[in-house]
């Protein structure tokens, strides 16, 4: 039976902002762990990333800013370019930047596709077609290429909100999480966790704070 961790304090924090009629935060964070396998790759920052590297893939979205496939039961939210950081080691790579003109970096959703669920990152809502990273590579530039399957029934919908929570092994039915150059992928990571949080807004923070802090002086 799959199944999946809610991550309590974006929960929390969501329930404790509708009960001080503050909206709901829709800015995502998403962390992805790994352990690098190999890397075949000599030149930093890339190359920096040896075996046995503990790395994180993180960025964030907005949860209202989303591409619909026209074809597929799977749905691109906007990664915002600027937080893409795949750090390790005291290494961290970005995107390419600029990031190539009328391309869009997506996190994808997919649910019952069909009757699997999952998630990827891409440069088209359709297919994990890896994304391009600031670093050039021997044949082209290098890209980051991540895709992870579970079986059907793991999430509710193509809503970003309503997959809040942590994803490991439980239920899971393969994963592709490689730095490739051209054909070839010279570095391989170890798929551990994807987690997916409700990053609150400044003001909601200050609030629940604030509200803990009058809390404690009248007692």
């Amino acid at each position: 039976m799959q199944q999946r961790t809610r991550v309590a304090a974006g929960v929390a924090i969501g329930a404790m902002a509708g009960s001080v009629g503050v909206a709901e935060a829709e800015i995502v964070l998403v962390e992805i762990a790994g352990t690098v396998e190999f890397n075949q790759v000599a030149a930093p920052p890339i190359g920096s990333l040896g075996a046995g590297t503990s790395v994180v893939l993180s960025f964030l979205l907005d949860s209202d800013d989303f591409a619909n496939s026209p074809t597929y039961p799977t749905r691109g939210y906007v990664i915002d370019q600027a937080s893409f950081s795949l750090a390790g080691g005291g290494v961290s790579v970005g995107l390419q930047s600029p990031f190539p003109a009328g391309e869009v970096p997506y996190f994808v959703i997919r649910n019952d596709d069909p009757a699997v669920d999952g998630f990827f990152i891409a440069r088209s809502v359709d297919f994990p077609i890896g994304v391009p990273l600031g670093q050039a590579g021997f044949f082209e530039r290098f890209s980051q290429d991540f895709s992870v399957t579970y079986g059907g029934g793991l999430l509710e919908s193509l809503d970003i909100l309503d997959a809040v929570g942590t994803y490991a092994y439980d239920g899971l039915k393969g994963y592709n999480w490689t730095i490739d150059d051209g054909q070839a992928s010279p570095v391989s990571i170890g798929f551990e966790s994807i987690s997916i949080s409700v990053v609150p807004a400044p003001a909601t923070v200050a609030m629940l704070l604030l509200g803990g802090a009058c809390g404690r002086r009248r007692r």
